[in-house]
């Protein structure tokens, strides 16, 4: 495989990242964090099925072989998936207390920083491309970030959705808090999953690490289970009778809604872990952080900056044309 094909395809790769969330818009009463956790319950028969039908192929000593020849690191990725599983529950509960756009900020500018310091440091980076470039890339990407998160801003004045009541001194310490602890997940917590392709993907700067698919097999199972430890804990929590459990059987609807979630996001991991070797974990963990860019291209299809001001719609685009520039510079430094 080239690397201009591993490239393609790992932007390929952030359309998937930047599109799963787009489902959660759908889920009516249902608990985001019960979808979530049937959405990596689901996560697990992809990867595995994957597995099943491309694991000769690609696995020829056997996925079961391999986990037995490194313990080790077998146990340090599936820890790196339960942590995950929890960040990302954890992310969600705080965006519903503070809003997308407020927490979109700090959650991408952190995620960005941390997953490409953790790349760097325990991954490494191929011959020809320096840190500078990578940081260079990640700070155009984290400008990008802001820039349209401004656009939104704008937007929701002119609409009049924003600046409601001045926040009392206890809500804005609250707001403080629950800032303070996105950056947390994001800087630290999700910072798991950068560092399990650090080092449990096979490359020639980790020539002991495992096949893509062998990883993500591990991986996807810490994920779900993180992630459904955490929805019983909070049904324990909130001590729901059993006839308020059975409402989180999802309907056919749901169940397709987190097919499609889990397809985008854990089918996007499986391809990123296999194109991200090629062109080394560290180059495609920053142009993989372009997904953010999706996030607000699907906002415009549904309609979300329709009547806006042309000052709006021009900050919106010059946030998007810095995500291209973020993916531009990065590849052009790799090829």
């Amino acid at each position: 495989m080239t690397t201009q094909v591993a490239i393609a395809g790992i932007i390929f790769v952030t359309f998937l990242w930047g599109s799963w969330f787009q489902t959660v818009k759908h889920l009516g009463n249902f608990p985001v964090h019960a979808f979530i956790s049937i959405m990596y319950g689901i996560s697990v028969i992809i990867v595995w099925a994957a597995i099943g039908l491309l694991g000769k192929q690609m696995i020829p000593s056997g996925i079961f072989a391999e986990i037995k020849s490194s313990p080790g690191l077998t146990l340090a990725i599936l820890g790196c998936g339960i942590v995950f599983g929890i960040a990302m529950q954890m992310h969600l509960t705080v965006v519903k207390r503070i809003g997308l756009i407020l927490s979109t900020s700090v959650s991408a500018t952190c995620a960005i920083l941390g997953g490409t310091i953790i790349s760097v440091l325990f991954a490494g980076i191929p011959e020809g491309v320096s840190v500078a470039s990578l940081f260079a890339a990640s700070v155009l990407l984290i400008l990008a970030t802001i820039t349209c998160q401004y656009a939104g801003v704008c937007r929701d004045r002119e609409k009049q959705k924003a600046d409601e009541q001045q926040k009392s001194d206890e809500k804005q310490q609250s707001r403080t808090q629950d800032i303070l602890l996105l950056a947390f997940i994001n800087l630290i917590l999700m910072s798991s999953y950068p560092l399990a392709n650090s080092i449990g993907l096979r490359s020639a700067l980790n020539p002991d690490g495992f096949s893509s698919l062998t990883c993500m097999g591990i991986l996807v199972i810490g994920a779900f289970a993180g992630s459904a430890s955490f929805t019983l804990i909070l049904l324990c929590r909130q001590k729901e009778s059993i006839a308020k459990v059975m409402v989180l059987i999802p309907s056919g609807k749901l169940l397709m809604l987190a097919s499609i979630a889990a397809f985008c996001h854990f089918g996007g991991n499986v391809l990123h872990a296999i194109f991200a070797p090629v062109v080394s974990v560290a180059i495609a963990t920053v142009i993989g952080n372009s997904y953010h860019c999706w996030s607000y291209i699907w906002g415009m299809i549904y309609g979300e900056f329709k009547g806006t001001s042309k000052k709006t719609k021009g900050i919106l685009l010059g946030g998007i044309v810095l995500f291209v520039a973020g993916v531009i510079l990065i590849s052009v430094n790799s090829v």
